[in-house]
């Protein structure tokens, strides 16, 4: 991650000195994307079970604690990682939820009834609950939970999960934005949008998505995957010879569709990025959906 936090700093450096009408909306769509990344953090879920009903083993297996390492954090607060962090406590009693929340803040309230009782609506002051029982399918429970938590601690919990609704959210996410940056960036004179900037966007959006998936944050793993979409990421793919020849044919019109094509080459490479990281297809498939959806408008 010290090469995402890198390229923030150098992103944030040249949008002080974008134009204020560009400058606003890129940084409208950059800020989602600083809480998701930058400002990452472990989700925190306090669970509230009545006795007897096992609710450690049913926690544990649906987020597949077997597979990573468990350890008490401040009791009753217990830290999980796998790919990422999640911090959990389960309570059968007030009086240990209460204990739990002068320990910690949680984020969200796992309630494992259908039924919330007077003194659990008191003690969650407003905080979000997702109810569950213990025949939910476990993909279920997981996506109620990315939905409900805060922005920055849904990162965590889609590696953590390993849940691919929340992968896949994400990934559309910091694809639709970075989309939105790259043709706002494209749509600048070419001495502006020639820069390194774009490549570096794209590869640093396909290496988050990469990241969202539970792997280690990857420029090398992201650019060996364009080059295998054939994108051509040492002469800036997206204004290239054609958006080239647009702005000295059409004067005025050029920078626009210079701006066109890098949105929607940016889009299809984020979607193909999704296709082959998190749903599975085939480099094949994830390459045929790039070609497709390059020459179309982004849908999102």
């Amino acid at each position: 991650m010290k090469a995402l936090t890198q390229f923030a700093g150098l992103f944030e450096k040249m949008l002080a000195r974008m134009p204020a009408a560009i400058r606003k909306p890129v940084e409208r769509e950059w800020r989602p994307l600083q809480e998701l990344f930058l400002r990452r953090r472990a989700p925190k879920l306090l669970v509230i079970s009545l006795p007897g009903l096992a609710a450690d083993r049913w926690i544990r297996e649906v987020f597949q604690m077997d597979q990573g390492k468990t350890e008490a954090a401040s009791p009753p607060w217990f830290s999980y990682r796998h790919r990422g962090t999640l911090d959990y406590a389960v309570v059968e009693s007030e009086k240990a939820a209460r204990e739990a929340l002068l320990r910690a803040e949680p984020d969200l309230f796992l309630y494992l009834s259908t039924h919330e009782t007077p003194v659990w609506a008191e003690l969650r002051g407003g905080r979000p609950m997702v109810h569950a029982d213990f025949g939910e399918p476990r993909g279920v429970v997981l996506a109620a939970l990315s939905q409900a938590l805060p922005l920055e601690a849904r990162l965590e919990f889609a590696r953590v999960s390993g849940e691919p609704s929340a992968q896949i959210e994400i990934a559309a996410m910091l694809t639709r934005s970075t989309t939105a940056i790259c043709a706002a960036i494209g749509a600048q004179p070419i001495p502006l949008a020639d820069f390194p900037i774009l490549t570096s966007l794209q590869v640093s959006m396909v290496a988050g998505i990469v990241f969202t998936t539970g792997r280690e944050w990857s420029v090398k793993l992201a650019r060996d995957f364009l080059g295998a979409l054939g994108v051509n990421i040492g002469t800036g793919f997206l204004l290239r010879e054609g958006a080239r020849a647009a702005v000295k044919l059409l004067p005025g019109w050029g920078n626009a569709i210079s701006g066109a094509i890098a949105g929607a080459g940016t889009y299809a490479i984020g979607r193909a990025a999704s296709a082959y990281f998190i749903e599975g297809l085939s480099l094949a498939e994830a390459r045929h959906r790039f070609k497709l959806l390059k020459r179309s408008k982004p849908k999102e």
